[in-house]
């Protein structure tokens, strides 16, 4: 089930530009679909770390979080803004691509961010849970669309092409892709696999990274091919969704 967006306050704020020229404007306002969200009913689930839970009930974002909803979002928090990840023939990737993923957050600062509209990380299980609704069979050696390779399915994500890094621009795009540019879950949620890799809810001082980026193999794309990172550590291929 998919419940209504929250609801945002149209946000402008202008940015000190230095030097005595024109103050250019900060990213547009979050939409609607920014934090649309879809309801995860629970249930028992083994992770792929092989721990038995049962999950509750909870709500994930149909999409990552974008440089425009990160902005609106760190304004109200106070969180920091990312540095820049510097991707070719991109001058200023928060202001510039407000469609896409915001990067280089860390996930102390994506969980003040979501905090301040009641949100929160989702821990690993309720991320693998959600990913692997639909599929049948050991879910942890498939992607969010079934067992099919992604150059054999059609290129339904956005990662490293072809495995090889001059070859990653065979799905549409050479870094990251406006969220929602490839096709949705069973579930409904977009960019489970690729795009950008994905924080989870701290535990203690480690955090689980899921769901592979824009730079990954296939491999690296399947359901449970995690790695492990610190929470205050930063990445350009590195994002988040809410969940609550």
């Amino acid at each position: 089930m998919v419940t209504k967006p929250l609801t945002v306050l149209p946000l402008l704020v202008l940015l000190s530009c230095g030097g005595g020229g024109e103050t250019p404007v900060g990213p547009v306002p979050p939409v609607p679909e920014d934090t649309l969200f879809v309801t995860v009913e629970g249930g028992p689930f083994v992770t792929s770390w092989g721990d038995s839970i049962d999950i509750g009930t909870f709500q994930i974002s149909r999409f990552e979080v974008t440089n425009r909803l990160y902005y609106w979002l760190a304004m109200r928090s106070g969180t920091s803004l990312p540095p820049d990840p510097g991707f070719p023939g991109v001058e200023d990737y928060l202001f510039g691509c407000p469609d896409c993923p915001v990067v280089n957050v860390s996930a102390v600062e994506a969980g003040e961010a979501a905090a301040s509209i009641g949100c929160r990380l989702p821990t690993a299980a309720e991320w693998e849970y959600a990913a692997s609704l639909g599929l049948t069979g050991n879910v942890f050696r498939q992607y969010p669309w079934g067992s099919l390779r992604p150059v054999d399915a059609g290129f339904p994500a956005n990662f490293m092409a072809g495995d090889e890094w001059d070859s990653r621009g065979l799905d549409g795009f050479t870094a990251t892709a406006p969220v929602g540019s490839y096709p949705l879950t069973g579930p409904g949620l977009a960019d489970m696999a690729g795009n950008v890799a994905e924080w989870t809810l701290p535990v203690l001082s480690v955090c689980r990274v899921e769901g592979g980026s824009w730079a990954s193999p296939s491999e690296d794309l399947t359901i449970g091919a995690f790695r492990d990172m610190h929470p205050s550590d930063r990445s350009w291929l590195t994002g988040f969704r809410l969940a609550r």
